[in-house]
C-alpha cells in the first residue's frame, strides 16, 4: 500500500457520502462514492479498493448482502459499516460477514478518520502478512523459529492469532491471543493445542475446520463465550491453509476478535425498547384519556374539572419531554459527539444557583436545604452546561427520593488535587445489592418507596459520563432509610490566589 489508498463510500444519503468524501479526500485519500449497493458492487468489480464504507440500511441491496458479494470478489478488502442506533443489532451480523469495524450515526470527522486510518493500517498489515506467508517455507513449524517481520506484525495486532499445523501442534501465536484466552504458564511451539487451550468451544471450531466435509469452506466463523472471571464474547474465524500445488492441508489459522462491546450494545438496545415501552405507554395513555374525556364532555361542563384534567395532561407531557431530553443527552455522550466548551470555572455559583432553582420541587415534603459551599472555590476546567446538568440531576434525585421533613445537604471541599462536592439526602436510601448497578443505563431501583416515582433510569448514567469526561470520579454511600451521599471528585486546575 505504498500508493495512494483508494476508498469507496456507499450510502443512500447524499449528505453522508459527500461529507465522508470531503473529509477523507482532505486526508489525502482517493475517494469514490456510490448511492446504492448495486452501483457500489459494480465499482468494486472494476476498481481495486483498499477500504469500503458501507451503510447497512439501503434500499435494494442492503449492506449485509453487498458485503457478502464483495468478500467473494476481494476477501482482503477492509469493510467498515455505518449504522444508526435502531439497527445496532445488525452490527454483530455485519462482523460475521466480514466487517472490520462500525461507525454509529451520527459521527464526527475525527471518529471517521480514526477508524479509517485503523482500517487502512490493518489492510497494510494483512497484505504484508499475506506476502510474507506466500514467501514462507512449506513447513509452517519453521516460522516459529524465524525472527521475521511477520512475528512483529502478528504481535502488534489487536486480534488474537493462532496458527497450528496438521498435527495440531502450536506454530504461531501473539500476545493478544494469550490475553484474550487468559492463558497462564509458558507456551512453546510444537505443543499440542489441547494442552494449552482448554476452551471446548474453540477446540470444536478447529476440529470442524479439519472435518472431511468442510473442504468446500474457505473459513468457519462462530461466536464463543469465554467464562468468568473475564466473561467475553469472541468471534472466531478459522481458515485451513492448503498447498497451492498439491492442495494438501498444511494447517490452519484462527483469528479471534473480542465483540463483547457489540453484544453489550445489543443488550442495551433490548433494554431501551423495554424501557420505552414501559415509560412511554403510561403517560401517553393518560394524556389520551384526559383529552378524550375533555372532547366528549364525560366530566360535564365544570371549568375547574377541565382545568385539573389539562394540568394533569401537561404534567404527563412534561415527563415525556424529560425522558426525550435524557435520551438525547445520553445518546450524545455515548456517541462522544457532544461539543464541550471547557473553561476555568469556579463552580460555587453553579451549585448555589442550582439548589435555589430546585428548592421548589421539595415544597410538598417540607425539606430543609443546607448549602455549605465556600467562595471562592479552586478553579476546575469544565463545560458550564454539563456542570449545571450534573448537579441538577444529583440534587433532583436528593429531592425526589427524600422523605417528608428531610434534609438536602450540598457541600464542597478542596483537597490536594481534587475538588470534592457531596450531595447528601436523608431519604429512603439504596440497598447494598443495588449499589453496583445504579450507574448502569436504564437501571432503576425497585422497591415500595419508588413505586410511584417516575424516571428514565438514565440520570445517573449521564452524571457518570459527564464526570468521567472531565477526568473525575463519582462515589456513592447509602443505606436503606438512612439516606444517600454522592461525592463528585473533579481535578483542580488552578488554586485560589488569595
Amino acid at each position: 500500500m505504498d500508493a495512494q489508498a483508494r476508498i469507496l463510500v456507499v450510502d443512500d444519503e447524499k449528505g453522508i457520502r459527500e461529507g465522508c468524501k470531503r473529509i477523507l479526500a482532505g486526508e489525502g485519500y482517493a475517494v469514490d462514492v456510490a448511492e446504492n449497493g448495486n452501483t457500489g458492487l459494480e465499482l468494486v468489480k472494476t476498481n481495486p479498493y483498499d477500504l469500503l464504507i458501507i451503510d447497512l440500511m439501503m434500499p435494494g441491496m442492503g449492506g449485509i448482502e453487498m458485503m457478502s458479494r464483495v468478500r467473494d470478489i476481494d476477501p482482503e478488502v477492509i469493510m467498515i459499516v455505518i449504522t444508526g442506533f435502531a439497527t445496532i443489532e445488525t452490527a454483530v451480523d455485519a462482523m460475521k460477514h466480514g466487517a472490520y469495524d462500525y461507525i454509529p450515526k451520527p459521527f464526527t470527522p475525527e471518529s471517521l478518520v480514526a477508524v479509517v486510518n485503523r482500517g487502512l493500517e490493518t489492510r497494510r498489515l494483512r497484505l504484508q502478512t499475506k506476502r510474507l506467508m506466500e514467501e514462507r517455507d512449506q513447513k509452517l513449524l519453521e516460522l516459529a523459529s524465524e525472527k521475521s517481520k511477520m512475528h512483529a506484525i502478528i504481535n502488534s495486532m489487536a486480534d488474537g492469532v493462532l496458527v497450528v499445523n496438521r498435527e495440531n501442534q502450536l506454530v504461531l501465536w501473539n500476545p493478544a491471543l494469550i490475553k484474550m484466552l487468559n492463558i497462564n504458564g509458558h507456551i512453546e511451539s510444537g505443543k499440542n493445542i489441547e494442552d494449552i487451550i482448554t476452551h471446548e468451544g474453540l477446540l470444536n471450531v478447529i476440529k470442524r475446520a479439519y472435518a472431511p466435509d468442510s473442504s468446500h469452506y474457505t473459513s468457519i466463523t462462530e461466536e464463543i463465550e469465554l467464562p468468568l472471571p473475564e466473561a467475553k464474547t469472541i468471534m472466531v474465524s478459522v481458515s485451513v491453509i492448503r498447498d497451492d500445488e498439491s492442495n494438501q492441508e498444511l494447517g490452519l489459522v484462527a483469528t479471534l476478535r473480542d465483540i463483547t462491546r457489540l453484544k453489550e450494545l445489543d443488550k442495551l438496545k433490548s433494554q431501551f425498547v423495554a424501557m420505552v415501552t414501559h415509560e412511554l405507554r403510561a403517560p401517553v395513555s393518560a394524556i389520551e384519556g384526559y383529552l378524550t374525556a375533555f372532547l366528549t364532555g364525560a366530566f360535564g361542563s365544570d371549568p375547574k374539572m377541565y382545568r385539573q384534567m389539562m394540568e394533569r395532561a401537561r404534567q404527563r407531557a412534561r415527563s415525556l419531554l424529560d425522558l426525550i431530553n435524557d435520551l438525547l443527552e445520553y445518546s450524545k455522550l455515548e456517541a462522544k459527539c457532544s461539543i464541550r466548551q471547557k473553561e476555568l470555572l469556579d463552580i460555587s455559583d453553579i451549585i448555589i444557583n442550582t439548589v435555589e432553582l430546585l428548592k421548589g420541587q421539595g415544597g410538598s415534603k417540607d425539606l430543609t436545604f443546607i448549602v455549605d459551599v465556600p467562595r471562592p472555590l479552586p478553579l476546575i476546567e469544565a463545560d458550564r452546561r454539563e456542570m449545571e446538568q450534573l448537579f441538577t440531576n444529583l440534587i433532583s434525585n436528593a429531592i425526589k427520593y427524600n422523605v417528608k421533613n428531610g434534609k438536602v445537604i450540598v457541600s464542597a471541599r478542596p483537597n490536594k488535587h481534587f475538588l470534592n462536592i457531596a450531595v447528601t439526602d436523608t431519604g429512603i436510601g439504596i440497598d447494598s445489592e443495588h449499589l453496583p448497578h445504579i450507574f448502569d443505563e436504564f437501571y432503576r431501583v425497585s422497591c415500595p418507596e419508588t413505586r410511584y416515582t417516575t424516571g428514565t433510569g438514565l440520570g445517573l448514567s449521564i452524571v457518570k459520563k459527564i464526570v468521567e469526561s472531565h477526568f473525575g470520579r463519582i462515589d456513592v454511600e447509602s443505606a436503606p432509610q438512612k439516606g444517600t451521599t454522592f461525592t463528585v471528585k473533579l481535578p483542580i486546575k488552578q488554586k485560589n490566589k488569595d
